[in-house]
């Protein structure tokens, strides 16, 4: 099974710590199921790459399965590019802006 490495984009890093925070203070369970899940959708994401379909742009939008948390990602040369990891409820604006 070939794999092809993902990176977090320093925006995406960001949104990452401001949710594990928020869960945080929900509980440390929260909080690492909230890390257990994306690291699952990160595997997924380097084993399956254009599984997900273009949203817009060039840029895919895979929900999380148990938060409410949208992953946008670029597929590019070999490589995902997690751009942002945004709560579904905030819309797509942020997404659209976030380019490689």
């Amino acid at each position: 099974m070939n794999r092809v490495p993902v990176v977090i984009e320093p925006a995406a890093k960001s949104d990452i710590r401001s949710a594990r925070d928020y869960y945080s203070d929900k509980g440390e369970n929260t909080s690492e199921r909230f890390r257990d899940e994306l690291i699952k959708v990160f595997d997924l994401l380097s084993r399956h790459p254009e599984a997900v379909a273009i949203a817009f742009g060039s840029t895919r939008l895979k929900p999380m399965r148990y938060f409410p948390y949208v992953i946008g990602y670029i597929y590019f040369k070999g490589q995902v590019h997690v751009t942002g990891v945004q709560y579904g409820g905030l819309g797509w604006d942020e997404f659209e802006r976030r380019k490689l």
